[in-house]
C-alpha cells in the first residue's frame, strides 16, 4: 500500500498564528497529518508582536500583550497551561483614565462620580437625552459614541481617546471592530456610578486577564517554536502564485499550500502580477511607537494601565508591566504607547519623566520598539475591500489569516484559533 502524498505547506510569519498553524499541522493527535511545514520569518527570532525583549536583566513586551479568554473553560487556556506548560496567573483589571488631572476608574461611563460635580451632571443630563434611542444603523464611530453616551461623555473620553489611538477621522470609521472590545451603555451602571464612587463596577472583555507568572509573554511563541522548521531572516522578494514559488533573501521555495500571517498589504505587494494591488492601497492601519523604561521607583499603586484621552499628553496609554509580572521590589517597568500613521512619532522621554516625576538617574534601562502594524482601521470601505481581496487569495489557494493576515482587530486567543483553523483547512 502506497503512503498518501503529503502536500508541502509553507507558512509566512512565525508569529502566534503561524506557529499555532504549524503546531497543529505537525500533530496527528490534534487532527493534523504529521505535515512539517516550513515557516519563513523575516526577523531573526520567532514570535512576531508576541515577543519579549531582554535588556540588561529587564524584560519588555511589544506593548501590553495580555491573554483574554472568552470562556472560563477555554480550550486555549488548557492548551497553554497543559501542552505548552506555561504557568499563567489571573489578574483582575486595575485600569484608569487620566481626565481633568484625576484618575477615573475604567470603564469611564460607570465611574462618573469621580468627575467634578458640574461635569458629572452634564454627562448624566446628556446621557438621559439619548439612552432610549441609541445609535442609528450604519452609524460612524462618532455617531455611535454621541448617540450611545451623550455628547459630554463622548467629548470627554470616547472621541478624544479614539482619535488619539487611531489617528483617523472618526466620522469615517465604522463600528464593526468594537464587538466585545468596547463596553456599551448600561443605564443602571451609569446612574449608580454617577451617584457614588464604586470602583467595583466593571465591564469589558479585559475585566480580567492572564499573564505568565514569570518570563514575559514571549514564553508562548518560544514554546510553540520548539522543533519547527523556521527559516529566519527570510525577507520575501516575490511570490509567483501561478507557479507556487516563493523567492526570498538567500533562496526560493516551492509550495503546494500557502498560509500567510504577514500584513495583508505586504502579501499583496509580493504577489507577482496580482490584480488586487490597487485594492491593497485602500487598506488603512495605525502604527505604534513603544517606549519602555525600567525605573528605580515603585508604581504599584497605579494599577495595570492608564488611558490618556486629552491632547496635552502625547501618549495614549501607559502600562505598568511590573504590576502583573515579577520584578524585584522598588523597581518598575513601564511601557508607553504613541500611535502614528504616515510618520513615526517618537515618545518624548521628558514628557514621561515630567508626568511621573521621574529623575533621569532613576531610569535604569530604556528600550524603544517600533511597531509599524499595530491596529487595523475599520473605515467604511474595509469590509467590501477585504472581501474582494480574500476572494482573490482563496482562488489562488492562499489562506491569509491572523490579526494582520485577516486584517482585523483580535486577541491572542483568536490569533491561535485562526492558526488552528488554517491548519485544519490545509490538510
Amino acid at each position: 500500500m502506497k503512503n498518501e502524498k503529503k502536500d508541502k505547506v509553507v507558512i509566512l510569519g512565525a508569529g502566534l498564528t503561524g506557529l499555532t498553524a504549524a503546531h497543529f499541522l505537525e500533530n496527528p493527535s490534534s487532527g493534523g497529518k504529521a505535515i512539517k511545514p516550513f515557516i519563513l520569518e523575516k526577523q531573526d527570532i520567532a514570535g512576531g508582536l508576541c515577543r519579549t525583549e531582554e535588556k540588561e536583566g529587564f524584560s519588555f513586551d511589544h506593548t501590553g500583550h495580555l491573554l483574554h479568554f472568552k470562556k472560563k473553560d477555554s480550550i486555549w487556556k488548557k492548551f497553554i497551561e497543559g501542552e505548552l506548560r506555561i504557568d499563567l496567573k489571573k489578574h483582575s483589571r486595575a485600569a484608569s483614565i487620566h481626565i481633568m488631572n484625576t484618575l477615573v476608574p475604567y470603564p469611564f461611563q460607570y465611574h462618573l462620580a469621580y468627575l467634578p460635580k458640574d461635569e458629572k451632571e452634564k454627562c448624566v443630563r446628556d446621557y438621559l437625552k439619548v439612552y432610549k434611542t441609541g445609535a442609528p444603523a450604519g452609524a460612524s464611530f462618532r455617531q455611535w459614541a454621541e448617540h450611545s453616551f451623550g455628547r459630554r461623555m463622548a467629548s470627554l473620553f470616547f472621541l478624544p481617546y479614539n482619535q488619539k489611538l487611531w489617528n483617523f477621522n472618526l466620522n469615517k470609521m465604522s463600528t464593526d471592530w468594537m464587538g466585545r472590545f468596547v463596553p456599551g451603555p448600561d443605564a443602571g451602571k451609569i446612574l449608580r456610578g454617577a451617584e457614588k464612587k464604586d470602583p467595583s463596577q466593571s465591564a469589558g472583555y479585559n475585566a480580567s486577564f492572564y499573564y505568565p507568572r514569570s518570563g514575559g509573554i514571549g514564553q508562548l511563541p518560544a514554546a510553540l517554536a520548539k522543533g519547527k522548521n523556521i527559516v529566519f531572516n527570510a525577507s520575501i522578494k516575490q511570490i509567483d502564485f501561478t507557479a507556487k514559488k516563493i523567492f526570498f533573501e538567500g533562496g526560493n521555495m516551492a509550495y503546494d499550500r500557502l498560509i500567510s500571517t504577514i500584513p495583508l498589504p505586504e502579501l499583496l505587494g509580493y504577489l507577482k502580477g496580482a490584480p488586487q494591488n490597487a485594492a491593497a492601497k485602500k487598506l488603512k492601519w495605525t502604527g505604534v511607537y513603544n517606549m519602555n523604561i525600567a525605573v528605580k521607583k515603585n508604581f504599584s499603586k497605579l494599577g495595570h494601565w492608564i488611558y490618556f484621552p486629552h491632547g496635552k499628553i502625547p501618549f495614549y496609554r501607559i502600562g505598568f508591566l511590573s504590576n502583573f509580572s515579577a520584578l524585584p521590589d522598588g523597581f518598575s517597568t513601564i511601557y508607553i504607547e504613541s500611535s502614528y500613521r504616515s510618520e513615526r512619532k517618537k515618545t518624548s522621554g521628558a514628557s514621561v519623566m515630567k508626568f511621573f516625576n521621574i529623575k533621569s538617574d532613576e531610569i535604569i534601562v530604556r528600550k524603544d520598539i517600533d511597531i509599524p502594524y499595530a491596529y487595523v482601521i475599520y473605515d467604511m470601505a474595509r469590509e467590501k475591500t477585504l472581501a474582494g481581496i480574500q476572494d482573490f487569495l482563496s482562488r489562488c489557494g492562499i489562506i491569509s489569516t491572523g490579526r494582520f493576515g485577516g486584517w482585523k482587530y483580535s486577541t491572542m486567543e483568536e490569533a491561535m484559533q485562526d492558526g488552528f483553523d488554517a491548519a485544519s483547512s490545509s490538510v
